[in-house]
């Protein structure tokens, strides 16, 4: 084994799930999101995304960003949203739930897609996903 990263099969390469409020970002413009973005992929890191990121997008597009939101998802490599996935969300959901903390189904999904792809989820809204067993960034703020 090595150095190699078992769960992308590449040494130090990543995946990184990119979350709503960082697609966002980066589409209206916001320069230290679009540039973080650029070094991972110089990087050679893949940018992936799941089926509640582009449910959200297209949920919240205005419609001069069209071209720009086809063409941005279009580029990102799509994360299934596996049963693996789908249970894990169920069970963040109960644990958190038995300690008073409310994760929302949405976010659940994100954050078991990130789990079952051995993804880094990349989110502005860190405090949204406590789960120990995923790897949550921040992007820089501008």
């Amino acid at each position: 084994m090595g150095s190699e990263d078992t769960a992308h099969g590449v040494a130090g390469l990543s995946v990184y799930l990119v979350d709503t409020t960082v697609l966002i970002a980066h589409m209206r413009g916001e320069e230290a999101v679009t540039s973080l973005l650029l070094d991972l992929l110089a990087d050679r890191h893949l940018l992936g995304t799941s089926c509640v990121n582009v449910a959200e997008v297209e949920r919240g597009i205005r419609p001069k960003e069209r071209k720009a939101a086809d063409a941005l998802l279009a580029r990102l490599r799509f994360l299934e949203t596996t049963r693996e996935a789908a249970t894990r969300a169920g069970r963040y959901q109960a644990e958190f739930g038995r300690r008073g903390v409310t994760i929302h189904t949405a976010d659940a999904l994100v954050a078991g897609t990130a789990r079952a792809h051995g993804a880094i989820l990349l989110t502005d809204d860190v405090r949204d996903f406590p789960m120990r067993d995923i790897k949550v960034e921040a992007p820089p703020t501008s």
